[in-house]
């Protein structure tokens, strides 16, 4: 089995630093997607059309670029040049900020969404990136929190539209945008890449006589299908559960916000205390196969807890604001699974495979993105909202039986090829 080893920066204090301009760039550049249900009905009232096709158009959009972010960097282009991904990543997701209050047309409007789906693309680049300022049993924390700021972009971004309310809506987009450009140019100034890692990087591509992808190895398809069901859930309630709370549950758009904020909070909350909890586990192991091990474990408490957040929002919903407070939280636990997750790529890959490794378990994980937003889409009329949360428990509870086969297959990281010498 192959071990692990330590290196000087990931002993150094200013890994810290990087967790958190990460974090900085995540919560930042993840409020449009927060805000954009909040602000909806004002959006609709300006186009003219109802607030049904804005929350759907927008949210579909928003979520296939979720997904078609991860494509660019599959191949390792970023592994270089680290800050070169997150510039465009950010840069596709403010320039949108900025143009949403004067799009005027709803076709305009989602293209415009669809890009600012692009901003999690530096997920993969964090995670590489971090990973060598953090040893693996200090992974876990250090995508607890920036990982979990998407989540806390959901409390920023409720906080903000609440407190900008009185500006309007475009306002609130400016200064939204604005906002992320501060996050963004602090990062560019501050971030490091771990000079070790790096060099060793380096090392492993050049050794490489042939570009070897990670498409070619199962164990990326299977970690991918691990983390799917927790997106597709993920990027569905985020974009539906506004509109659920306001036609189903008859709240107002003001309770509305309050579960965003609430949902955003505790979301962040349960990732960094269960990131901690993971590397709590993870300290003593020597190996990457025990590590790995660890972080699926806590991915399925996770995938049975989203699960179970799934009916309550259809069985105890709509029973008063209360129960909708206790099922938002529930559904919080998801949580669990991101930071976990984006904890194993320098685990599950050597060196030479490892930025690209990520950009694929994030398309294909992401995949979840655009097929749950488009499946809910298409079944709502239909089935109603009770069909489209029974099929996101359904997709929740397959998500033990993919960590448990992920759990006996082969990591590239123990190849021998990789591990020899």
């Amino acid at each position: 089995m192959a071990e692990i080893t330590v290196t000087p920066e990931q002993e150094s204090s200013f890994r810290w630093t990087m967790m958190a301009l990460c974090t900085l760039v995540m919560a930042l550049g993840f409020i449009p997607m927060a805000s954009f249900g909040v602000v909806a009905p004002a959006i609709a009232k300006s186009m003219h059309v109802s607030l049904s096709k804005v929350s759907l158009y927008g949210g579909d959009a928003f979520s296939t670029g979720i997904w078609a972010a991860f494509i660019p960097g599959h191949s390792g282009w970023f592994d270089k040049k680290p800050k070169v991904g997150v510039i465009i990543a950010s840069a596709l997701a403010i320039v949108p900020q900025f143009l949403l209050p004067v799009a005027g047309s709803l076709w305009f409007m989602t293209i415009l969404r669809f890009f600012q789906g692009f901003i999690i693309m530096v997920l993969a680049i964090f995670a590489f990136q971090l990973s060598g300022w953090f040893r693996p049993s200090e992974r876990g924390i250090s995508f607890g929190f920036t990982v979990g700021a998407i989540s806390l972009a959901g409390f920023l971004g409720g906080l903000l539209v609440n407190a900008l309310a009185p500006l309007g809506w475009r306002a609130t987009d400016y200064i939204s945008g604005l906002i992320m450009i501060v996050g963004l140019v602090l990062y560019l100034i501050f971030a490091k890449d771990a000079p070790t890692f790096m060099k060793g990087v380096l090392a492993a591509k050049e050794k490489e006589s042939v570009h070897q992808s990670a498409w070619g190895w199962k164990m990326s398809w299977i970690m991918g299908l691990v983390q799917l069901p927790l997106v597709w859930v993920l990027f569905t309630t985020g974009g539906f559960m506004p509109l659920f709370a306001i036609k189903v549950g008859h709240y107002t758009a003001g309770q509305a916000g309050t579960l965003v904020l609430i949902w955003g909070l505790a979301g962040f909350v349960i990732s960094v205390l269960g990131s901690r909890y993971g590397d709590y586990l993870c300290k003593g192991k020597t190996t990457h196969r025990e590590v790995v091990n660890v972080r699926l474990k806590i991915i399925i408490a996770g995938d049975i807890l989203m699960g179970l957040a799934a009916v309550a929002y259809i069985t105890i919903g709509h029973l008063g604001f209360g129960a909708m407070v206790f099922a938002v939280i529930l559904n919080s636990f998801m949580w669990l699974v991101p930071p976990n997750y984006w904890a194993t790529p320098g685990n599950v890959y050597p060196l030479a495979l490892m930025g690209a490794g990520a950009f694929v378990m994030g398309i294909v994980s992401n995949a979840g993105s655009p097929i749950g937003a488009l499946v809910s889409s298409a079944l709502l009329p239909g089935l109603g909202w009770n069909g489209v949360f029974i099929l996101m428990a359904a997709v929740s509870f397959a998500g033990i039986f993919i960590c448990i086969w992920g759990m006996k297959s082969q990591l590239p990281s123990e190849d021998p090829k990789y591990t020899a010498g």
